[in-house]
């Protein structure tokens, strides 16, 4: 009886939130805001280091990579046009997205990321999270370099650390992620969206990349941005 109370006592410890209270219930299905383009949201282009300017310069749309099928990434799968819905678990969250029918694990155990994530990459990259107040933090790393973040092209390397916070407005879950790469960003830039409840009759519907995916042998090369001027910020 000792024992389970004490396990008792550590999966409430989990399940709530640092303030004290019990976390926001984030669970069900979510409209997020299409995002096609970070830079735009965020004013600018990304603070780029030099490397990073030349990579967004030269990108080369026909070699998207979902283009091939490959998953999309955290970022970019999140500012899809397509719905997401997110399963709540004390030890572990869950957020499914109908885009390419992916899904993303945030571990809320207390446990670290792998030690050898570097070595093997995932192109959803390992998330980790943690309650502040009524504020989901996630943490993630280890996420495929083929990945892009956008739509439009923006890379990033292996050292990419992406931190998530959810956080309900009202009826509302308002997202900001950090981006932070030393090769690709002198230094972390954020961006905000938000996302809407769906209707609770909503469902994810199939996502099949292969089926009929015959545009991808037509594809061209396109550098929308050779013209670029790299100006480093101060």
């Amino acid at each position: 009886m000792k024992f389970v109370a004490l396990m008792l006592v550590a999966w409430l410890g989990i399940a709530t939130s640092a303030a004290g209270q019990a976390p926001p219930d984030l669970s069900g299905f979510w409209i997020n805001q299409y995002t096609p383009d970070l830079s735009r949201v965020l004013g600018k282009q990304p603070p780029f280091t030099a490397a990073g300017a030349e990579r967004w310069r030269t990108v080369d749309t026909a070699k998207d990579p979902t283009a091939r099928c490959l998953p999309p990434g955290p970022s970019r799968a999140i500012t899809a046009p397509y719905p997401l819905l997110i399963v709540q678990h004390p030890t572990m969250i869950g957020l499914l997205f109908e885009y390419f029918n992916i899904w993303r694990v945030v571990y809320m155990d207390g446990r670290p990321h792998p030690a050898n994530i570097a070595d093997n990459p995932e192109f959803m990259g390992h998330s980790i999270g943690r309650w502040e107040g009524s504020a989901l933090i996630v943490d993630t790393v280890g996420i495929d370099e083929r990945s892009w973040l956008d739509t439009a092209g923006h890379e990033h390397s292996a050292k990419l650390h992406l931190v998530e916070r959810f956080e309900m407005d009202g009826s509302r879950i308002k997202w900001t992620a950090t981006f932070e790469d030393p090769e690709f960003f002198a230094k972390p830039w954020s961006v905000t969206r938000t996302f809407t409840r769906a209707a609770p009759d909503n469902r994810i519907l199939g996502y099949a990349c292969s089926e009929n995916n015959r545009d991808v042998d037509h594809l061209r090369p396109n550098q929308p941005n050779l013209n670029y001027k790299y100006q480093p910020e101060p």
